[in-house]
């Protein structure tokens, strides 16, 4: 792991914090593996313990879907492989009509029980909430939890306009010292709100972007380039914290830094090989330094 100093020394030097929610914010592995299992009921293929179903985890609920499917023929671990995923699934018969008839019965069961197991890891409500308190009236600011317009409005500015919307390019966005969270997840947007909603975090980020709102999902840089053009805020000063290889990918494509957390969905054996440079258990091991 990254010595706490110098994750201490980078955090200081960063404005804008981008989270991704699976493995990373919340623990929702209690909710997932129940829905990804009655799936695999209602078309006759076997269920999978939760620690399968975390390795199914990543790059969206398709994909989820699809390794849980060609789990049943082939070994777990080779599930992270997703050329021989689509190869087994053709192998079988399972066409992308037939995934996508599964993914429709798992996401209908989801979308019902996702928040009946699904837990917050230590520290991260109030840690996002402090990040959201402290710029509630200043620049960070959001009034609807999805999009960041109305950040240090400057009534001498003459981008911003009465009506209180900022554009990117006010100067006195570029010149304020912002601290502010983002979120960016591969889940679909119904889910996640109501997660955020459960817990109370609905409003607590300037921008967030899921599965299906986001430009494209993680690794593509696409998400995190919207959010740093909706926030005004340049690449140096953002940074991604993630536990998987999309999140590690999606910042390196971007061309921000990142910290990977051990201690999510990931495993060490698919995050090692991408060489992060910044590595910590888990948010609780650096919150306080935000």
């Amino acid at each position: 792991m990254t010595p706490l100093d110098e994750i201490k020394a980078l955090i200081a030097q960063k404005e804008l914090f981008i989270f991704d929610l699976d493995g990373t914010l919340f623990n929702t592995l209690g909710d997932l593996a129940p829905a990804v299992n009655y799936a695999m009921t209602q078309f006759s293929l076997h269920t999978h313990s939760n620690d399968d179903v975390r390795t199914f985890i990543g790059n969206g609920s398709m994909n989820l879907i699809r390794r849980a499917v060609a789990a049943n023929f082939i070994p777990v671990v080779s599930t992270r492989d997703m050329e021989k995923v689509a190869e087994t699934l053709a192998r079988e018969n399972y066409s992308e009509e037939k995934i996508k008839e599964i993914h429709k019965v798992y996401s209908e069961y989801y979308w019902e029980h996702c928040t009946e197991n699904t837990e917050p890891y230590e520290g991260v409500i109030e840690f996002v909430q402090r990040i959201a308190d402290e710029n509630r009236d200043g620049d960070c600011a959001t009034s609807n939890g999805n999009r960041a317009e109305n950040f240090n409005r400057n009534e001498d500015c003459a981008e911003c306009d009465k009506n209180g919307a900022q554009p990117v390019n006010c100067v006195a966005t570029k010149n304020a010292k912002v601290r502010c969270a983002a979120m960016l997840t591969n889940k679909p947007v119904a889910p996640a709100q109501k997660i955020l909603k459960k817990f109370g975090l609905e409003n607590s980020f300037a921008t967030y972007l899921c599965g299906d709102t986001t430009p494209e999902r993680k690794p593509s840089p696409a998400g995190i380039n919207e959010i740093l053009r909706q926030t005004g805020i340049a690449p140096e000063k953002a940074i991604m914290i993630g536990d998987d290889t999309p999140d590690v990918l999606a910042a390196k494509n971007a061309g921000i830094d990142c910290i990977t957390l051990f201690e999510g969905f990931g495993k060490a054996e698919n995050l090692l090989p991408l060489e992060p440079r910044y590595t910590a258990g888990h948010i609780r091991d650096f919150a306080e330094f935000i």
